[in-house]
């Protein structure tokens, strides 16, 4: 073969010259690249691979290497020098770990293998799954503040010979590469055949066919139905074939759906319409087109493939739609020099990337601005971008130009969006990402550039800001309810989405002050110009209050616009505590003006409360909950308490109060002699001035630090109740780390007690942390208020106030607060008001509020304390203490709490006030003491008189007390009961839970039935892999004792009279028929299927069982604790059962039969009561955990399950009879030999396989008589336990106490019980003249030499109880295998959901298309198709989130074994906390399993979780 001129065989090549290559490259590619690929309707045949590799890519790799390829890129491989940065590249679903204490930022990452090999590991880690597309940060000294390099990766010192040779070789590489030419004109070919503006492909190939494709792509519009639908009608396909062509296209991003000429594809493509959604993504391509673009994804991996081997430690992973991000990471993105070309570009690209990606229909992670986080999240490479490329200033009015929509005024609008604006604006909050990305370090170092910079910045992001301030107003409908509810989501979700953004602008601000100065003036210069847009109903006013008069503006929010986005007004509120930590002051000031907007916000809060603006619908309440959220509050309200607290702090405090009470409407109330009132704005009111006075645990305002903030918060969010550390997470805002700053205070104030087998770790309050409760915690909802005063009655009344911190000086002023004369007229208004016990001017909340704030008195001490308060005359004593003045001459306050203390109505509130009239009178602490003990030694003499006078009660009704006693004990109270007569006789007396009717269990009486569940059971299993038997041909007379397959009954224990169930089970099909099929929804439960819900406990059920009444039992038997093997009478009664016993037993043995076999019923097929003992058989087995050779076709000894065997010829053998007479007489003798003959085989089958096992063991005790009686004796063990218990239920023969408990006599005692000898050997030696024929003629059969001799492992006695699978103790190992699953038909792509079986540790793909089978005529997932061979159609699958139990129609959800150290399960790994195998929660799993319960806890939960019955559990 010849290319480029060049004779491949021939050692020495000639080159051609650089100016030719790339016009011999696009000619050899036009020329045989339309050769091979797309020759015809299958895009990737499979001679495609095999040609590709020898035509096309081999002589590029002949003309890079200069040599065999094979041998120049060893050669490149082995020189090439270790990098110190991993880079290895994620992939879906992979565990990533980042260091909480060491990470520069959320982002920097480390893999599996660096994470185990660092010093991170002992440290706080945050572990989560990857999307895929980033790669690990080991090696990066940024990302790390201390332990970059992991083992692997630690740089070492070569010599200086070593280097020389490394840089020879890189040398001569770079030489035959030719300047990296022949590498570029690859990539610029790859990137030319996917533009879409590029036909010139087409010229290449004129000597081929106008031969075209239909090609449906991907978007993120349409369904997987949508598609589906649309496919069929299209190109008439089949639903299967629909389906697979979905399921392509959603894994490469595109699928041919028709091969023709141009018509013929055009046909399909105009057929593809829908009158619900828009018309599918398709195009017609030419095929040369078509052929050219699949061999560039093939030339795109031999690039990353080449690349490689010149950068260890990278895997480059095939995908189609992410080859190019990949292929950027493992070159451009390793290296420092190149990633930093790379981003230049990418920044002074960036508005034009961000502008495509908006317009594509695509997700993120396939687009290049995802490539963002590689590069803004490095420290140097953002600060160089912001002060060389200006790409703060770049990403915001880039962000900006896209919200386009707005008012008159400027500020954006979003009611009138549309379907395509709303799709934009979703995919336009990727900029802010990359905006938090480029915030997320702040800078340690200024210099002049960076400051010009970043105030430029700060200067956009104050426009963007400009155009959220008063957004999407308000105003109160009067009279008629609101028509159509407003938009308001996509405010708020702009205004969650800079949250973090405005706390990180601030954070920068604060790291230098000439910065904060200038940031300071230019948001209040801001705030100025919009204050200058709102002119709503603003009227000057004058305002005058005892004594004080103030000029305002006349404002009524119940009236006219208001709104609850004010950002630049919090901004600068922010700013304004940042200059009280610097010590810095603004004068020019309007303090009026700062406090106006929030005022009005904040008052639209509480008329919300008050009920004021229903008429608004739900959109409001919305608006309101958000506003107090945790996920908006620290931008939203704190900052407007904070605004409040700066304003009120510049302002007299009469002004500031009487300007305060102008906005929440109340000034006339107060002001002059107003009856009408509303009693719910006047508590919210004083609550705000609680929290102006009180609320100083921020940093600024008050003299605190962070921690002491967030122990505060702590504090009463555990007053609430104990909670989980999950529950105080989510109640605790993040930082932009996501980080609450929980971890280094939460020990300081409470406890943590570890949870049991169920529930969660849960905090508790310290005892001594109480005091710092305030019960008008600015951050309680409604919800926590009500639930705080219900749970911690006393304690709320009667604590004190809490301690404050002092104010930071900026703030001291507002103590004045206090003491002001508005605030004292307010107080003695309300207190006035509730001395008139029947009147409607107060309330019990109006009241606690006046409390607290009089309680906040004590502020007065830290002024006296302070050296920095001496100034302020702090005179709150006296003024409480004079009386108003003419013509109301009211009396003082100090009066008014002295009426009240003792006013009757106020019995709850006496405590308290008596605390205010001491703190203010300073009054004997020792009289408080005496009147506390007194008391105390009232309320124990009380209780000691209540006492006595309950045990007087009690002595006098003794005989009462005795048989309510009685009644309530267990044993009598149960629904069984065993009464025993004199003599021999037994009765069983039973009750019906329906009728409550009790009635004696007789053979001529009325049948009793307990509610049942059979069920097909593979969990005793030892052979998975054997294929399900053949309903119509198999015959169950003989079990295998690998017991692959079995039916298990399982009862609740519940019991009904036959004909009550019968009405029971008729009035629930009756109801499901009436039930109309358009409102008909899934139940737990399949009538159809004959299932129903126990009446009493509602366990799932699918027939009953008939209660048989026990045999008469002699004395002497049962004083020895023997078996009775006297049947006569049970036997005998079968002809004498009444008919409606022998009804129901026909039922039980019909579902026996339909459920084992999965086949019709058939009352009339001999197999039924095969079945009916064969599922006895085996529930005892999962309880407790003989041939004839002349027979043909008869199964040999070691296929065959004894127990089976023995239960299944004792009950059905009395049937073979018609001699009755016959049978009594040689029944005993008969049943006795039996037992003797199963368990003689019984043994033979133990030695058969214990011999085998020891022989190929080479066992030194292989021919010791000991050992084989050892191995006999352990493995006929169950089998004996097993018997005794059949035989127990079957004559009701009572057990010796020796079996109630495993100990060292229980063989005797079993063998006692049974009547056979403690040798067992005995049997075999007693009867030897008939043993011997029937033992050769067992071991003689062709299978026992066949089974011996063949590779199948044989099933050893005693069988070992099956388990679920073993699972990692650390849940990074078990995502790390799920990361590497790859779907089975989807060729090699990662499953997107991989799911864990525990029965058999299969990993499958769960919910997806890919891998649907049909099962019984229906399309089911792989999970519910590989539950019917691997459990009998019941499952237990572990999700990676939760485990899942499921059937084929029926499922649930089940908590995770996997545990934090705190007790809880992550589902999605939202919290990222380290988990680890809790052994009790998979054991209780396990038994759950075991105890065949899984359809049981299925039923239970659909029925207390409705949703989970509308899951196509079938898809799983």
């Amino acid at each position: 073969m010849r290319f480029f001129n060049i004779n491949m065989s021939s050692p020495s090549l000639p080159m051609v010259p650089q100016c030719n290559l790339p016009k011999e490259v696009y000619q050899h590619l036009a020329c045989y690249v339309p050769k091979i690929y797309c020759l015809g309707p299958n895009l990737n045949p499979q001679n495609e691979d095999l040609l590709a590799p020898l035509l096309l890519q081999s002589p590029l790799e002949w003309y890079l290497c200069g040599e065999e390829p094979s041998v120049g890129l060893a050669k490149l491989e082995q020189n090439n020098q270790p990098s110190q940065l991993c880079g290895h590249v994620f992939k879906v679903g992979e565990p990533t770990y980042s260091c909480r204490e060491c990470a520069a930022d959320p982002t920097c990452v480390l893999c599996m293998q660096c994470f185990l090999g660092s010093v991170h590991k002992e440290h706080r880690y945050r572990m989560t799954t990857s999307g895929g597309g980033g790669f690990c940060d080991c090696g990066d000294t940024e990302a790390w503040k201390k332990g970059p390099y992991c083992q692997k990766h630690e740089p070492n010192i070569s010599d200086s010979s070593q280097k020389v040779t490394h840089f020879f070789l890189c040398d001569t590489i770079r030489f035959f590469l030719g300047g990296g030419v022949c590498f570029m004109i690859a990539f610029h070919y790859c990137m030319l055949v996917y533009w879409e503006k590029c036909n010139l492909l087409i010229l290449f190939s004129r000597a081929r066919g106008d031969t075209y494709y239909c090609m449906l792509f991907n978007d993120e519009v349409h369904t997987y139905e949508q598609v589906i639908y649309t496919l069929q009608k299209a190109v008439n396909c089949t639903q299967k074939e629909a389906v697979s062509f979905a399921t392509t296209v959603d894994r490469d991003g595109r699928k041919s759906v028709r091969f023709g000429d141009f018509q013929f594809c055009e046909q399909a493509k105009s057929r593809n319409t829908s009158r619900q959604t828009k018309p599918l993504r398709v195009q017609v391509m030419h095929s040369s087109v078509v052929a050219h673009q699949c061999f560039a994804l093939k030339a795109l991996t031999w690039l990353g493939q080449i690349i490689r081997y010149s950068v260890s430690n990278l895997v480059f992973p095939a995908g189609a739609r992410n080859v190019y991000h990949q292929l950027f990471m493992s070159s451009l993105l390793m290296d420092t020099k190149y990633k930093k070309l790379f981003a230049i570009q990418f920044a002074k690209n960036y508005e034009r990337l961000q502008n495509d990606y908006v317009k594509d229909d695509h997700d993120r992670e396939f687009s290049v601005t995802d490539l963002s986080v590689q590069m803004f999240t490095v420290p140097s490479l953002a600060r160089m971008l912001i002060t060389e490329e200006n790409l703060m200033t770049t990403i915001i009015r880039t962000f900006m130009d896209h919200l386009r929509h707005r008012d008159l005024q400027g500020r954006f609008q979003f009611e009138r969006y549309t379907a395509q604006q709303a799709f934009k604006f979703r995919r336009v909050q990727s900029l802010i990402g990359d905006f938090k990305y480029v915030l997320i370090s702040r800078p340690t170092e200024w210099t002049d550039q960076l400051r010009e910079k970043y105030l430029e910045s700060f200067d956009a992001f104050l426009e963007l800001l400009k155009c959220m301030q008063g957004m999407d107003p308000v105003v109160r409908q009067v009279g008629q309810h609101i028509e159509m509810e407003p938009e308001w989501e996509a405010a708020f979700t702009l205004q969650m989405k800079l949250t973090h953004i405005i706390s990180m602008m601030q954070e920068w601000c604060a790291s230098d002050e000439r910065v904060l100065i200038e940031a300071y003036k230019k948001c209040l210069s801001a705030l100025t110009h919009c204050h200058s847009g709102f002119t709503d109903g603003e009227q000057p006013i004058t305002l005058s209050m005892c004594g004080h008069s103030v000029d305002t503006i006349r404002y009524c929010v119940s009236q006219e616009k208001v709104s609850i986005h004010l950002p630049v007004s919090r901004l600068l509120a922010g700013l304004h505590a940042l200059l009280s930590l610097f010590c810095l002051s603004q004068s020019e000031l309007s303090p009026p003006m700062l406090i106006e907007h929030p005022l009005r916000c904040l008052v639209l809060c509480a008329q919300v409360h008050a009920g004021m603006w229903r008429r608004n619908g739900f959109s409001l309440v919305n608006q309101i909950y958000y506003y107090h959220n945790v996920k908006c509050r620290v931008e939203m309200f704190d900052k407007d308490l904070s605004m409040l607290q700066a304003g009120a702090s510049m302002m007299d405090p009469n002004h500031f109060l009487m300007i305060m009470l102008s906005r929440f409407e109340l000034y006339h109330i107060f002001s002059s002699d107003v009856v009408q009132q509303n009693n719910t704005l006047i508590e919210e009111m004083l609550h705000l001035v609680i929290m102006i006075v009180g609320e100083r645990y921020t940093a600024g305002v008050g003299q605190v630090e962070c921690s002491d903030e967030i122990r505060r918060e702590i504090v009463h969010q555990l007053c609430i109740r104990p909670m989980a550390h999950s529950e105080l997470v989510k109640a605790l805002p993040e930082n932009e780390n996501k980080e609450t700053g929980m971890e280094r205070v939460i020990d300081s104030v409470a406890s943590f007690k570890k949870p049991g087998v169920t529930g969660r770790g849960l905090y508790k309050l310290r005892p001594e942390c109480a005091k710092m409760f305030n019960l008008y915690f600015h951050h309680y909802s409604r919800a926590d208020h009500a639930s705080v005063k219900t749970d911690f009655h006393v304690f709320v009344v009667v604590l004190p106030p809490p301690v404050l911190p002092r104010f930071s000086p900026l703030f001291a002023s507002l103590v004045n607060i206090l003491q002001c004369d508005v605030l004292l007229g307010i107080l003695g208004a309300v207190l006035q008001w509730a001395m008139e016990p029947s009147g409607g001017h107060w309330s019990e909340s109006m009241l606690q509020r006046v409390r607290l704030c009089m309680g906040l008195v004590e502020e007065q001490q830290h002024l006296i304390g302070s050296a920095e308060d001496n100034d302020t005359n702090f005179n709150f004593t006296l003024k409480i203490s004079r009386p108003g003045e003419a013509p109301a001459n009211t009396p003082s306050i100090l009066a008014l709490l002295e009426t009240l203390q003792n006013a009757p109505h106020l019995e709850v509130h006496k405590d308290m006030i008596r605390w205010i009239l001491k703190t203010v009178r300073d009054k004997d602490k020792a009289e408080r003491k005496r009147k506390a003990e007194m008391a105390r030694l009232r309320r124990e003499k009380i209780m000691a008189q209540m006492s006595e006078m309950q045990r007087h009660f009690i002595n006098e009704n003794k005989e009462l007390f005795q048989q309510s006693l009685e009644e309530l004990d267990p044993s009598t109270s149960s629904t069984l009961e065993h009464r025993y007569t004199c003599g021999s006789e037994r009765r069983q007396v039973v009750t019906c839970i329906l009728c409550q009717e009790e009635q004696e269990i007789r053979t001529d009486g009325k049948a009793m039935v307990l509610a049942a569940f059979v069920q097909r059971s593979t969990v005793m299993s030892k052979n998975r892999k054997r294929p399900p038997h053949n309903p119509d041909k198999y015959d169950p007379l003989f079990m295998h004792p690998d017991l692959s397959f079995g039916t298990h009954t399982g009862s609740c224990g519940h019991i009904m009279h036959s004909h009550c169930w019968q009405r029971y089970f008729e009035a629930v099909q009756a109801k499901e028929q009436r039930r109309q099929q358009r409102l008909r929804v899934h139940t737990s439960y399949d009538v159809e299927n004959g299932e129903f819900l126990c009446p009493l406990c509602e366990c799932l059920s699918n027939t009953v069982i008939p209660l048989l009444p026990l045999t008469k039992t002699s004395c002497r038997y049962c004083n020895k604790h023997t078996l009775d093997f006297d049947l006569q009478l049970l036997l005998f009664s079968f002809v004498n059962f009444d008919y409606t016993i022998k009804e129901m037993l026909t039922t039980f043995g019909t579902a026996s039969y339909k459920v084992g076999l999965k086949v019709h019923p058939n009352e009339q097929d001999p197999r039924v009561p095969i079945m009916c003992w064969g599922s006895c058989a085996y529930t005892i087995q999962s309880i407790a955990l003989v041939p004839d050779p002349r027979v043909e076709n008869t199964p040999c000894i070691l296929d065959i399950d004894m127990f089976h065997l023995l239960v299944g010829k004792n009950l059905t053998t009395p049937f073979k009879l018609t001699n009755w007479q016959h049978f009594f007489n040689i029944s005993y003798t008969a049943q006795l030999h039996f037992l003797h003959l199963v368990t003689v085989a019984h043994i033979v089958q133990i030695l058969l396989t214990s011999i085998l096992y020891v022989c190929f063991s080479r066992l030194r005790e292989v021919n010791s008589g000991w050992h084989l009686w050892r191995c006999v004796k352990a493995g006929i063990l169950p089998y004996l336990r097993a018997a005794a218990m059949f035989f127990h239920y079957l004559n009701g023969a009572p057990a010796p106490p020796e079996l109630h408990t495993l100990g060292v006599g229980e063989w005797e005692a079993l063998c006692g019980y049974l009547c056979l000898p403690s040798n067992l050997l005995q049997l075999f030696y007693n009867n030897r003249e008939l043993m011997e024929p029937l033992l050769h003629g067992w071991c003689s059969h062709p299978g026992v030499l066949q089974g011996l001799q063949s590779s199948m492992a044989l099933i050893r006695f005693p069988r070992e109880s099956n388990h679920l699978i073993e699972l990692p103790g650390d849940y990074s190992a078990l995502i790390n295998q799920a990361s590497s699953f790859t779907c089975p038909k989807s060729g090699g792509d990662k499953s997107r959901a991989p799911t864990l079986c525990l029965v058999c540790g299969a990993m499958l793909c769960s919910q997806s298309y890919c891998c649907q089978t049909e099962l019984e005529g229906e399309d089911v997932g792989a999970c519910t198709a590989h539950t019917f061979a691997c459990g009998a159609g019941v499952g237990i699958f572990l999700r990676f989130v939760h485990v899942i139990s499921a059937g084929k129609t029926k499922g649930c959800f089940y908590a995770p074994p996997y545990l934090d150290d705190y007790g809880e399960t992550d589902q999605g790994l939202r919290r990222g906390n380290p988990l680890h195998l809790c052994q009790e929660r998979y054991r209780k799993i396990q038994k759950l399993w075991r105890q065949h319960s899984i359809t049981e806890e299925i039923g239970h939960a659909q029925e207390a979780n409705q949703t989970l019955v509308g899951i196509d559990w079938q898809h799983l």
